[in-house]
This record gives C-alpha cells, structure tokens and sequence, in this order.
C-alpha cells in the first residue's frame, strides 16, 4: 500500500464517517466501520504523523465501542506494580530519547531507568500473560487464596542476586522459533504459560495477524527495567505494599513460539506462544498477581486510544477515589506529553484522553478549574469502582 493510495482510501473513510447522521452509532453499520478500521491500521506506517487520521482512528474506535455489547464475558487482570511503576516511553516526531530513558522516583527519590521504548500495547501484554499465569496456577480457575511467592524484601534482593549471576537461568531468546528441547527448557522453570494467537486476540478484542502479536510479544519482552517496583507483602492475614529498589535490570519475561497453521504461500497464521517469568522482575510480576494485586478490565478497554488507557492506568485503575483532583503538570509528567503548546496539551487531555473515557463509562465527567498558580487542573468524578470479581469465562 503506497503513500498515495493511503491518502485516497483515507478520505474517502473520513468522507463516508462524516455522511452518518448523529448518532453515528445508531445509524452505522459496525460492520462497515470494523473493515475501515482495520484498512486505517493498516495504513498507519504512512498516515501515523497525520492528525486527521489519528482523529478518524478514534473517531470510529468509540463508535465501535458504543455499538459492541457492553459484556464483561471476557475480561482480563491488569498487575499493579507495572502500571504504577513503568511510564509510557513512545516514539515521538522530531524527539530523539536516549536510552537507558530515565526518571526519579516519587517518592523514593531513587532513579529509575528503562531501555526501550513502552507503551500502550506493551502494557496489554503484561495484562494477557498476567492472566494466563493466574489461569494456570488456578487450574484453568482464578486462584482464591493468595499465593504469595517471597516473604519480604531480603528475599527478593537474595534471588535477584541469584538470577543476576546465573546467566543459564535466561532462556534464550536469540531462536525464538523453538524446539521440543527449547519447549521442556521453559516449561522446567516454576512460572510459565502457553497461549496462541486466538487466545490473545479473545482477551484483547484486537484483530491482529500472527506476525503482528508475536513480533509485539517479542518488543514486550526485551524492554529491560530498573526499578522502584511495588510488592505486596503478606504479614498473616493482611497485605500491605512494600516497594523493592531494583540493583540490576531486569526484563519481565523471556518467550519463543511454535508455528501450528501455516498457508500455503507460508504466511503463519497461527502460534503457540510459551512465556517463563525467570527474571527478578518477572518474578516480582509474579507474586503481585499470586498476592492478588490486580485490577479487573475488560476486552473493550484496549480499543480505547492509546493516551487514555495509560491515563487509566496511572491515575485511575488501582484506586477507588470518586473525585479526583490531577494538575495538567501532572499529566504531562506522567504520560511523558512533551506538547509545550498549552492549547494542544488541553485538547489531547480532553479528547483523546477524558472524553473517551468518559463514553467508555469509565469516569462520569471532568471539570476543569485554574489553580492558582499553578495553572489548569482537572477534576475528575466517578462511581465508587465496583472491585468485585466478574463473571469469568474461561
């Protein structure tokens, strides 16, 4: 798909939405807006600078959203150590970021660093094999009872020195097409799942090819951290979290896969994905989800735009706060938003980030007010976040 035939196919999508009549989502045909949103995803190596497409991109994403049964048949666990601790680092035009990309800990004070970039879709990976991991220490059932894996800090530093002198406790990931042997070598470690791509595309609600999640499984998994990472720590019948200041970097998991479906013309169109948690970090991922430090989301939440769902993430997911009050400092801060232009930084807050969430009805509304000094600062209100556990289908 050339530059050219991307433009064409671009207006004529923006040209087709804009002829519905409001409300879009009662007068679509979500199969329609399904097939453009798909031709937009694939056009995106040549339209992603380009705001009319990432406008139409949402546009018809919360269309989607509004016309999909509202179902919590497929839900996923989100781990809270990751979303609190590890902040969106993506590519950006005209902004070159060194890595290792660093940044202070609140409140610790101690510097972190990460070594790639990190984004929406990495988290979504994180919150797949996190719930594939539960699925398989349950039994094919979420486990009921905390499992914790360390008892307290000594213990983590103890096996991350450990790992950090035990190279042969990394499986290697420089053959990622893997044998029978490669296969018993991950399956021998304590934590490992096995998934495909169907699964992955179940739990996500995201159409993507074969060669798309395995080469996103593939970026997730060689993005290595150095942490202040939050635990949870089990004393008798209570839990309270703890945070471990990480001496080594770390990556979150090691993986290979096996081709099971294979066309003719050699497009794989089916894995079989087998994922250990053999780091420190992977590990420490681990024990929160065992320790039940988690959160609940649904497959609709991941056809959000990419800025609202790390927003979720951050400041809203691992709370139960009905009012919350966020400066636009601080949003820019911990989203990493570099727009110095005051009015372009309001309008992705409102649109790409609240608005959308608010449709998805995951606030209620927001209001802004000056502050003083310090400038603008949202208020966002919500329902107290019902933290029961769902319906499952497994």
């Amino acid at each position: 798909m050339t530059t050219e035939e991307t433009i064409i196919m671009l207006s004529q999508i923006i040209d087709d939405y804009n002829a519905l009549r409001e409300p879009k989502y009662r007068h679509a045909d979500i199969d329609i807006l399904k097939r453009n949103y798909q031709l937009l995803m694939e056009m995106k190596p040549c339209q992603k600078e380009n705001h009319s497409y990432e406008n139409i991109v949402n546009a018809i994403a919360q269309t989607i959203n509004k016309m999909s049964p509202k179902s919590n048949d497929w839900i996923t666990v989100s781990e809270r150590g990751i979303n609190k601790a590890i902040p969106p680092v993506v590519r950006k035009k005209n902004h070159v970021i060194e890595f290792p990309f660093e940044w202070t800990d609140d409140k610790s004070g101690v510097v972190c660093f990460i070594n790639d970039y990190w984004g929406a879709r990495n988290y979504m990976v994180t919150d797949v094999v996190g719930y594939y991991l539960l699925l398989k220490e349950g039994k094919d059932l979420l486990p009921k009872d905390a499992a914790p894996i360390f008892n307290d800090m000594k213990s983590i530093a103890t096996r991350e020195s450990t790992i950090s002198k035990n190279n042969n406790n990394a499986v290697s990931t420089n053959n990622l097409s893997m044998n029978d042997v490669d296969i018993q070598r991950i399956q021998n470690t304590r934590y490992n799942i096995t998934f495909t791509d169907k699964d992955f595309r179940k739990n996500t609600s995201q159409n993507m090819s074969s060669n798309e999640i395995m080469n996103l499984l593939l970026e997730t998994s060689r993005v290595e951290f150095k942490l202040v990472f939050p635990v949870r720590m089990w004393n008798g019948k209570k839990a309270k979290e703890q945070t471990y200041n990480m001496n080594f970097f770390s990556r979150l998991f090691e993986f290979g896969y096996v081709d099971k479906e294979t066309r003719n013309d050699g497009v794989v169109q089916l894995r079989e994905y087998y994922i250990s948690f053999n780091t420190v970090l992977g590990e420490m991922f681990a024990h929160n989800l065992l320790s039940q430090s988690f959160d609940w989301l649904d497959n609709r939440f991941y056809n959000l735009p990419y800025n609202a769902q790390v927003f979720y993430r951050r400041f809203l997911l691992h709370n139960d706060y009905k009012s919350i009050q966020l400066k636009i400092e601080t949003i820019r801060e911990r989203l990493n938003l570099d727009d110095k232009n005051i009015t372009n930084l309001r309008n992705t807050i409102e649109r790409n980030i609240l608005e959308p969430l608010v449709n998805q009805g995951l606030i209620d509304s927001y209001q802004k007010e000056k502050d003083g000094l310090y400038g603008l600062k949202y208020i966002i209100k919500r329902k107290n976040r019902n933290n029961d556990e769902p319906k499952l289908q497994n």
